[in-house]
């Protein structure tokens, strides 16, 4: 939870036509007043009121491609550029491998799918989805190179089983 909110803090403080930065900023100083005003906290319903049905969804719908935020794509970015990074040493990875330097990287188990082995490369999936969020991460390493493709997946399904748009 912590990495991921780590790389979506910088994303947040950047205008969507701005490229987004690479590290993360400095630490703020406590004593200074925040960026942004905070905002106050929705009132509560009374108890008598009732919240709308929610009709089911269509699980064919739930598997469909979204459309990411820009601070989804924004912490894509982020993600894919440390992801290559830390593999970029790994001359012929295998499966194992790739879930080391993922794990070490602070992705967690439940957020990994695969590794698995696909011709000459290693395939995996993460998860990152966080709090409504809908950003899942494919990725497929050699050892010369890493290709990520961020996409939006409903917290209804798990990110594999997406019907990619392409």
């Amino acid at each position: 939870m912590e990495l991921l909110l780590s790389i979506t803090e910088p994303c947040l403080m950047y205008e969507p036509t701005e490229e987004p930065p690479t590290e993360p900023p400095e630490e703020p100083d406590p004593t200074e007043p925040p960026l942004t005003p905070l905002t106050p906290l929705p009132e509560p319903l009374p108890p008598e009121a009732t919240p709308p049905p929610v009709e089911p969804r269509d699980p064919a719908d739930a598997r469909k491609e979204v459309e990411l935020s820009p601070v989804e794509k924004c912490d894509a970015r982020i993600h894919s550029r440390r992801i290559a990074k830390a593999l970029k040493d790994t001359p012929d990875p295998t499966p194992e491998q790739v879930k080391d330097v993922l794990r070490g990287l602070g992705y967690v188990d439940l957020r990994i799918h695969g590794p698995q082995r696909s011709g000459e490369s290693v395939e995996f999936t993460l998860d990152l989805r966080l709090l409504g969020g809908e950003l899942c991460l494919s990725g497929k390493v050699t050892g010369t190179k890493t290709v990520t493709d961020p996409y939006g997946g409903s917290p209804e399904v798990g990110c594999p089983d997406v019907r990619r748009l392409r």
